[in-house]
């Protein structure tokens, strides 16, 4: 109810409670004689029909740490508030369960605001002045329960929403259903929701109920202002919504009756469907052979069959739209072409006499009533207007049809792979079902023909056709369907992957296919693998002592120059960072060099300042000085520096990038560098996968390809998340806890990696991150944006024993984690719900994209290739890969482990280590065409 507080003096009282003034939370403000005439702008002529798309507003305080205010969900606080570290960060509801969001927010903040609302008020509209109150200052103040990931904020973009204060009286009309705007479904009382001041805390607390949403997945509620909806106010805590035994059947009719409304194209209720046979867990699974527990999952699974007949319609449905639309474009664009050799085949207008049209000179222009034309332009501009629609529009069909495709195989793959769905489905509906999904390829996104239609229309080919299968499934069906599969991967890929081919069952089909007399060294595939790596990487890629020397030698040179210049502080040092400095380079690398200035620095023109120094280092005699990029938001020379060793040796050019004050790529180089120290296997594995990114074109940043450091942050991710079954160091094969190949340096713990055999026991991480004055530091570019710099970097001896025991322990290890690698980012990582990070323990699930997307915007449908920064956990890494460049570079993982599982399996003699990498290096013989090879 509205609270009645003690009037302050000099406020007026709140306008809804007359009788009680309300508190206010603003200092008193002195009456101005309001202006005894306005000028009125002239509104007597006619408006304007110009409009304006709006302009999307990014939403800003997406961080907790950032956000002003706190959301608790049933007493729940947000993940980064949890002192409980060791207990649940998120809540778990049953559909249609009660939820209450309890907010707080300081008083300061409103009050600041409420000042920033009036004068901006004032200014644009004048008139008398007004007494602030609290519920001015509340109001449009909303709690929302989004999706979590959800783009934007306020009242379109929620499952619900509720403003804290009850409309006012002259809103009524507008707003029969109460606050909100119209977006709370169902109407609610005309009374505000509780909400209440505590004086002692100096802030403002309330409460609002909420139900939890029918279908599964996973919400959360935001606070905001409803017209300032991009400013996060505060976030909850994750609410998971997993439907219970009793839940499921009427989960699974909400879902039929939105497939049966077609108030959508289905993906949403796909994506429900999928939840549901995804999440599906009875508790008390034996409770099937009870009559009516028996007649319960009866019931639900002839829904859940309804559910899954009206997702394959809605995929036929899309597939024919998609052909008949690419059958018009391509209608459309024969037209265009055949009008253009029309065009072409005019005579020229000149050879025609004709008066109106003269030709220049010079330039080949035509003037036409004295307007000047290019014939050039005038022929191709709206052919390749026409041409740039068309393709725009068949990208946006193709990606619809692929979204179609990818929501119908998550649910195959959810009610196949899920064991409790057989209380729901019936075992030759699940052998179709599995039919079906032998036609999926998960690398080129598509369904394979239905091979049971003797057809040649493309529009029964689709995979849609259920009647077409077969009732009584048997293993020729199953081959049937994935020769399908084979031929439609041949003609899009170039090849046939080998993903389902494990590397035991390739290393047993080797021991079968060779000889006795071929048994031996050849018979041992992988350690001769390994080997071939290891003398690659010792042969080109290790930096020896001579080169290391080298580049001390050119950053003293610099130094010194930097500081004979004066144009910074004294003390400025110059570092080496990058592939130069953190072990995963090769002695061919350029050399980056970063200025590390002193504080007192921040009153220095750092982009004037480089630019003199620029004119200092062409006075000492570097060479080739680039000032291009001291305009990037952190300024770079780019220069050549002579180096001569002396005696006989020919002088050569050090390339170098210098930056100025780039201190997270240092701590970047560090944390590298310290994986290189304590598990040099490491640094072989990245130099092979750089060689085969750079061979196999997939390696070029301004080609929207990823970078190198993209590559190595996946294979350390691979290396500190994937499980080395051992009998050391407590883990077990077959057991739950195993060890990670390497350990993750942002979450080992201290006491386990001083001397991890002496601990004993399993692998052991810390419950959180330290956040004091020593790991915490200021974005040097980002305003009230700290990062979180630990990471265990001292007594590595004990790290670096354990990890070689591993690599004893195992000689076929490095060529199996190369192959496994590949494996790894080609089929077994999902890249639509997870992104590659650092910051992820190990017996926990890679981090979910809802995370990134909630926390720092990033694109939640994007499905491609993400990255997050070790520390920038903002960045993404491989931001600048396009969607079909994600898919070409899936592609050579995928390649890659093919050409490994062909290698290790051979039909005639057995290729060599050094044969096998030379085959996965290859290089593409044409850049335009992905199956060269």
């Amino acid at each position: 109810p509205p609270m009645s507080l003690p009037a302050v003096e000099g406020m007026a009282p709140s306008p809804p409670t007359p009788k009680k003034p309300t508190s206010s939370i603003l200092p008193a403000r002195t009456p101005t004689p309001a202006a005894t005439s306005k000028s009125t702008p002239d509104t007597t002529t006619a408006p304007t029909t110009t409009t304006t798309k709006p302009v999307r507003v990014r939403r800003t305080q997406t961080r907790c740490e950032e956000q002003p205010g706190r959301l608790f969900a049933n007493d729940m606080p947000a993940s980064a508030f949890n002192q409980n570290k060791n207990g649940p960060t998120s809540l778990v509801a049953r559909p249609r369960s009660e939820l209450t969001a309890r907010w707080v927010l300081p008083l300061p903040y409103l009050r600041d605001r409420a000042l920033r609302r009036f004068e901006e008020q004032k200014a644009a509209h004048g008139g008398p002045p007004q007494n602030l109150t609290i519920r001015d200052a509340l109001r449009n103040l909303t709690v929302g329960l989004f999706r979590r990931g959800a783009t934007d904020s306020g009242s379109q973009c929620s499952i619900v929403s509720k403003e804290i204060l009850a409309p006012e009286a002259n809103n009524n009309n507008n707003n029969p259903g109460g606050g909100g705007n119209g977006a709370q479904q169902g109407g609610r009382p005309s009374e505000d929701y509780f909400f209440n001041v505590d004086q002692r805390a100096d802030s403002v607390f309330g409460t609002v109920p909420f139900y939890a949403p029918r279908t599964p997945g996973n919400v959360l509620f935001r606070l905001y202002f409803d017209d300032e909806p991009h400013v996060t106010l505060a976030t909850g805590p994750c609410v998971h919504v997993v439907p219970s035994d009793g839940d499921v059947d009427s989960v699974l009719r909400f879902i039929l009756t939105n497939f049966k409304s077609k108030k959508t194209n289905g993906i949403s209720s796909m994506n429900s469907l999928a939840s549901v046979l995804e999440l599906f867990s009875p508790r008390h699974p034996q409770q099937k052979n009870n009559n009516d527990s028996s007649r319960y999952f009866d019931s639900a699974g002839r829904v859940a069959w309804g559910c899954i007949c009206e997702s394959r319609k809605a995929l036929l449905q899309a597939g024919i739209n998609y052909v008949k639309k690419k059958r018009e474009l391509e209608e459309k664009l024969e037209a265009e072409l055949e009008a253009e050799k029309i065009k072409d085949g005019l005579p020229d207008l000149k050879s025609l006499g004709v008066e109106d049209f003269v030709a220049t000179e010079d330039s080949g222009d035509v003037v036409t009533n004295g307007i000047a034309h290019n014939k050039e332009e005038e022929k191709d501009k709206p052919i390749s207007d026409s041409r740039a629609k068309w393709s725009s529009e068949k990208y946006s069909s193709e990606r619809k049809w692929r979204e179609m495709q990818l929501m119908y195989a998550s649910i195959l793959k959810a009610a196949l792979y899920n064991k409790a769905t057989q209380l729901l489905l019936k075992r030759d509906i699940l052998s179709k079902l599995r039919l079906e999904y032998d036609l999926w390829c998960p690398l080129s996104e598509a369904f394979a023909a239905n091979p049971f239609v003797d057809a040649t229309d493309e529009l029964l080919l689709l995979p849609g056709d259920v009647t077409a299968y077969p009732h009584t499934v048997t293993k020729d069906h199953e081959k049937r369907c994935q020769e399908s599969r084979n031929k439609m991967q041949f003609e899009i890929l170039g090849f046939v992957p080998k993903g389902r081919t494990s590397l035991a069952l390739a290393i047993r089909q080797r021991k079968q296919k060779l000889s006795s007399r071929q048994k031996g060294s050849k018979a041992a595939f992988f350690p001769d693998l390994s080997l071939a790596m290891s003398e690659i990487y010792h042969d080109e890629y290790a930096v020896s002592e001579k080169v290391w020397k080298r580049r001390e030698k050119v950053r003293a040179t610099v130094e010194s120059i930097v500081s004979e210049s004066a144009e910074f502080p004294p003390g400025t040092k110059v570092a080496v960072f990058g592939s130069s400095a953190n072990g995963f380079g090769s002695p061919n690398s350029d050399l980056d060099l970063c200025l590390q200035v002193t504080p007192s620095a921040a009153t220095v023109n750092g982009v004037e300042a480089m630019a003199n120094l620029a004119t200092k280092l062409t006075e000492a005699g570097i060479r080739d000085v680039d000032t291009v990029r001291l305009t990037a938001r952190i300024p770079i020379l780019k220069f050549n520096v002579p180096y001569n060793a002396g005696g006989e040796e020919e002088e050569i050019l050090v390339e170098c990038d210098l930056s100025l004050q780039n201190p997270l790529a240092c701590l970047n180089t560090s944390l590298l560098h310290t994986y290189s120290k304590i598990s040099p296997n490491t640094c072989i594995l990245a130099s092979i996968v750089k060689r085969w990114a750079k061979a196999r074109n997939i390696n070029t940043p301004s080609q929207h390809t990823l970078s190198s450091y993209g590559y190595v942050i996946m294979l350390i991710h691979f290396l500190t998340s994937c499980d080395l079954p051992k009998q050391s160091h407590g883990a077990r094969i077959g057991s739950a806890v195993v060890n990670p190949v390497v350990p993750n340096l942002q979450w080992v713990d201290p006491i386990w990696a001083k001397n991890p055999s002496a601990v004993g026991g399993p692998y052991r991480e810390i419950a959180a991150k330290p956040k004091n004055q020593h790991s915490m530091v200021r974005h040097p570019t980002e305003a009230n944006y700290y990062i979180n710099t630990y990471f265990y970097g001292s007594g590595l001896e004990g790290l670096a024993r354990y990890c070689a025991e591993n690599d004893s322990a195992n000689d076929m290890a490095l060529g199996a984690l190369l192959a496994s690698f590949f494996h790894y980012f080609a089929y077994d990582f999902d890249y639509k719900k997870y992104v590659v990070s650092l910051n992820t323990k190990h017996n926990a699930h890679p981090m979910e994209r809802e995370i990134k997307a909630e926390e720092d915007g990033w694109s939640l449908f994007r499905h491609g290739l993400a990255i997050e920064d070790p520390f920038e956990l903002f960045y993404d890494v491989a931001h600048v890969v396009k969607a079909s460049n994600f898919q070409h570079i899936r592609k050579e993982f995928c390649l890659a482990y093919t050409k490994i599982v062909n290698a290790a399996t051979p039909n005639g003699d057995p290729l060599s280590g050094r044969q096998v990498i030379d085959l996965i290096c290859e290089p593409v013989r044409n850049e335009n065409d992905n199956t060269a090879d």
